[in-house]
C-alpha cells in the first residue's frame, strides 16, 4: 500500500461504524489495480474484501489520468454481482505530481428503498395506471449504472468486455475487422488493458490470436481507427 494512503485506513473503519451496515466504505490503491482494495468496511454488501480489484469506473479514471474539475465524484449509481443498486461517491487521493493513486469510496445500498418505491408506485400511488407514459421511468433512472463492483479481476475483465459488446447483434467472432477495432478502442479508453489477463480474455472472446489483439491495440494507440 502506498504510504500516502495509510492515514485513510482508520477513516474507512470510522465511516463504516458511523454510517451503518448499509454503507460500504472502500479504500483503493490505484497503483496495484489487480489487488487495489487495501481497506474495506461492511464488505459483505458487495462480497468484496482486501485484495479485491479496482472497478470499471476506477479503471476509466486511471486511463484518463486525472479528473477534469473536482477531486471527487458524488452520487452516481453502482451495482454488484447480485444486482443490488448503490448510491456511490468517490474521493480521489493524489500524489505530489497530482496523479491519482487512491480512491476512498462510500457505497450506500439503496436497493431496499427502490423496492419500497416500487411497492408504493404499483400498489398505493399507481402512477403507471393513471399515467401510462410514466411506466418504466423508475427502472430507467435506476439503470444508469456507472460502476460495477466485482470480486476478482476476471469478473472486472468480463464486465468491461461484455459492456463493449452489448450493442452488437452479431456473435463477437463474426464482427468485421473495423468492428473489432472499435471494440478494442472502447476497451482501451475504459482502461481494460491496464489489467493483467485482459489480452487473452478479449482474444478468446473475439476469436483471434493474442498477437492480433496487440496489433489492433497498437493501431488504436497510434490513432489508426481503420485497419489496413
Amino acid at each position: 500500500m502506498r504510504k500516502e494512503l495509510a492515514p485513510y485506513v482508520e477513516m474507512v473503519e470510522f465511516l463504516g461504524e458511523a454510517l451503518g451496515r448499509e454503507y460500504e466504505i472502500v479504500l483503493h490503491d490505484l497503483t496495484n489495480p489487480e489487488r487495489s482494495i487495501v481497506a474495506i468496511a461492511n464488505g459483505e454488501l458487495s462480497g468484496r474484501g482486501i485484495g479485491g480489484p479496482v472497478t470499471d469506473f476506477a479503471l476509466k479514471i486511471l486511463k484518463t489520468g486525472t479528473l477534469e474539475k473536482k477531486s471527487y465524484v458524488a452520487n452516481y449509481h453502482g451495482k454488484n454481482v447480485n444486482g443490488h443498486v448503490y448510491l456511490s461517491s468517490s474521493k480521489f487521493i493524489f500524489d505530489v505530481q497530482h496523479k491519482p493513486i487512491g480512491i476512498l469510496c462510500i457505497n450506500h445500498n439503496i436497493t431496499p428503498y427502490l423496492e419500497v418505491r416500487r411497492f408504493l408506485t404499483d400498489s398505493v400511488i399507481r402512477d403507471r395506471e393513471m399515467h401510462p407514459k410514466l411506466a418504466g421511468l423508475e427502472s430507467q433512472n435506476a439503470s444508469v449504472i456507472y460502476e460495477n463492483f466485482q470480486g476478482n479481476v476476471s469478473e472486472v475483465i468480463r464486465t468491461l468486455i461484455d459492456k463493449a459488446l452489448e450493442g452488437s447483434t452479431k456473435a463477437p467472432s463474426k464482427l468485421s475487422l473495423q468492428e473489432k477495432m472499435s471494440v478494442i478502442e472502447e476497451l482501451n479508453e475504459n482502461g481494460l488493458f491496464l489489467l493483467k489477463g485482459s489480452i487473452p480474455a478479449i482474444a478468446m472472446k473475439l476469436g483471434v490470436s493474442e498477437p492480433t489483439i496487440y496489433r489492433y491495440l497498437s493501431k488504436v494507440k497510434k490513432g489508426q481507427n481503420a485497419p489496413h
